[in-house]
Formats: C-alpha cells, sequence, structure tokens
C-alpha cells in the first residue's frame, strides 16, 4: 500500500490534505493511504478518487481537525447571490471506495439562524466509510447526496475536480458510519443516500428559540429499498435540545431507529410531516425495539410505525442495508 503523510512544518511531507488527495493519480488499482498528523487544519478539501484511506494518527479524533466557516448566507465571490446549502461543505467526497478514519470535520459558521445550513461533509462517494469521526456543525450537518451531473453546474467546484475522470454517477450510493459522533440541530443528516449508522452517538444541540429540532431530513428516491438506517446508536441532546427523529425533505422518505437508545430530548410525537398530508402517506418512518426516556412507542405519530418481527434484524442489519448489487460489506 502506498502511504503518503500530510503534515504541519514537517519536512517530505504535504502541509494541506488537498495537496496530498492532489498527489494521487487517477485510475489507482491498489489503496493510498493519506496519514494526517495531529492539528488543525483551517481548509475546504475536494476529493474525487478511488480507492483511497485518510487515516487521522492522533491518539483520539479531536487530534486531527478539519475546519472551515462557510454558511449558506454568506455572499459568493463572484457577487452571483449567496454560497447556497451545498458550497459550504468542508469536506466533499466524491468517487467510489473512500474510507476516513479517526478525524473531526467541523464547520464553524454557527447557528442556522445566523449563517445558514453548513455543512461538514459532503458524502457523495459510493461505498465512503467513517469510522471512529466526528462531524460537528449546526444545520444540515451531514449531507448524504449524490453529486448529480446538474447538481455539479450549480456549484462552485475547482477545475481539478471538474476535470476529473473519475465516475461520480453512481445507480446507488452507500455511505457508512462505525463509532462516529455527529452533532447538529436542524435536519444535521440529510440526503437521499442509502446511508448506515452503527454504534454512533447522535447529538442534538440547544437552540435559542423554543422551536423543535430535527435529527433527520431525508430525501429518499422512490424505487430505494433504504435510506437512512440508524443501528445501535444513542441519541443524546443538551439540556435545552426537543426534537424530532425526522420530517421528510422528500414525499418518499425513509429512516429507520432499530435498536437505539433515545434520551429525554426526543419530542414523544417522535416524527413530523413538515406540512405536508401527502408526506404522510408515502414516507416511511419505522422503529423497532427501542429503548430509553425518548422511546415512547405509544405515543409516536400516526403515520410512523412500530416493529416487532424479530426478523427484522436481519432486514436492517450493516450487510443487508449496504450489499447492493455487488455485494458491499464494509
Amino acid at each position: 500500500m502506498l502511504t503518503i503523510t500530510v503534515a504541519k512544518n514537517k519536512k517530505d511531507a504535504f502541509p494541506t490534505l488537498q495537496e496530498a488527495v492532489l498527489s494521487v493519480a487517477d485510475g489507482l488499482s491498489e489503496t493510498v493511504r493519506i496519514c494526517v498528523e495531529p492539528g488543525v487544519y483551517e481548509e475546504k478539501v475536494f476529493i474525487r478518487k478511488e480507492n483511497l484511506e485518510i487515516v487521522g494518527m492522533g491518539p483520539d479524533p479531536g487530534a486531527v481537525i478539519f475546519r472551515y466557516g462557510d454558511g449558506a448566507k454568506k455572499p459568493r465571490p463572484d457577487g452571483d447571490g449567496e454560497y447556497g446549502t451545498f458550497n459550504t461543505a468542508v469536506l466533499f467526497f466524491a468517487g467510489k471506495d473512500i474510507t476516513v478514519r479517526n478525524i473531526t470535520v467541523e464547520n464553524t459558521a454557527g447557528p442556522g439562524c445566523q449563517a445558514g445550513q453548513a455543512l461538514a461533509v459532503y458524502a457523495a462517494a459510493d461505498r465512503l466509510s467513517f469510522y471512529n469521526c466526528r462531524l460537528l456543525g449546526w444545520q444540515d450537518t451531514l449531507f448524504v447526496g449524490e453529486p448529480i451531473t446538474c447538481q455539479m453546474k450549480k456549484l462552485m467546484l475547482p477545475d481539478f475536480f471538474t476535470a476529473s475522470k473519475i465516475k461520480v454517477d453512481h445507480s446507488l450510493i452507500r455511505n457508512y458510519f462505525k463509532d462516529c459522533y455527529i452533532c447538529g440541530d436542524v435536519d444535521f443528516i440529510f440526503g437521499p443516500n442509502t446511508a448506515f449508522f452503527e454504534d454512533c452517538e447522535i447529538h442534538s444541540r440547544g437552540r435559542s428559540s423554543e422551536e423543535k429540532a430535527f435529527i433527520t431530513a431525508a430525501s429518499t428516491p422512490k424505487e430505494q429499498e433504504y435510506g437512512l438506517v440508524f443501528s445501535h446508536c444513542h441519541l443524546t441532546g443538551e439540556e435545552d435540545a426537543n426534537v424530532y427523529l425526522g420530517r421528510p425533505w422528500r414525499d418518499f422518505a425513509k429512516t429507520a431507529f432499530v435498536r437505539c437508545t433515545m434520551d429525554p430530548h426526543i419530542c414523544p410525537e417522535g416524527w413530523q410531516n413538515w406540512g405536508r398530508v401527502r408526506a404522510e402517506v408515502l414516507c416511511d418512518y419505522v422503529e423497532y425495539a427501542n429503548e430509553g426516556p425518548g422511546a415512547a412507542p405509544e405515543k409516536r405519530a400516526p403515520f410512523s410505525r412500530q416493529l416487532e418481527n424479530p426478523q427484522l434484524d436481519d432486514y436492517f442489519s450493516r450487510e443487508n442495508v449496504l450489499k447492493g448489487p455487488d455485494g458491499w460489506n464494509p
């Protein structure tokens, strides 16, 4: 395996992750590992690669931090309006077979009421996995979404990214998160991909207003079997948080919480229809064998479902949710 290093003020190392990524040739069949030494890296990084591994070398994910502060309300440098949601990501991933370990990604723009939506990660690569990472933000922290051609034309992408021949359009985009900490307040995990969260802490920040917040906003395509699946996760929240599990960004949103522990910040009804009766009929919001003071199955919104069939452990397993047509099992 080819290994390269990112470090501040170190000979024979790249000073930024972006420079290290650009040093990796497209089309390599073997995996390239980028080892990142401890430090705070103030940069936006655009990654369109295959067979890449990014590893933080600190004792914990807080030792290696990638940080930037773009928010949706920020004026574009070309004077053509504001950044919008999807130009704000600290790390933007496209391509296939990328693994990220032991790092923190933080958008420092601030709460949505001030900065607008502000992504830490734009996850648009298929077979993209995160292990022991921290994703920190407020509104729209993590977007699990595709970089379809029409969407890319709307984005402020560097020339090296758009010129790459690495494939970005996939029939199914799958993302895996293991032992991660993800925090935000409004819709902070959202998008159309099939994404599996295993043994993660999903933390809701408190809000200055009394309005309820939302963990998820799925936009699952109608024909896709799985959307956002949380398995054995712990849902935590600040003392003043009052939170829905999710609301449907698109009508056919699919979100499942399976054997999760929910703290009391989860409001009893659990789910909201985003003001659309049609979505209540078409979305698929399910819970199975959850525990904790926030679980409250008897008080859930009537358009959600509490499931009991023990075969659901297999149906919502990592292997089944992520296998797709190629049998991927991260």
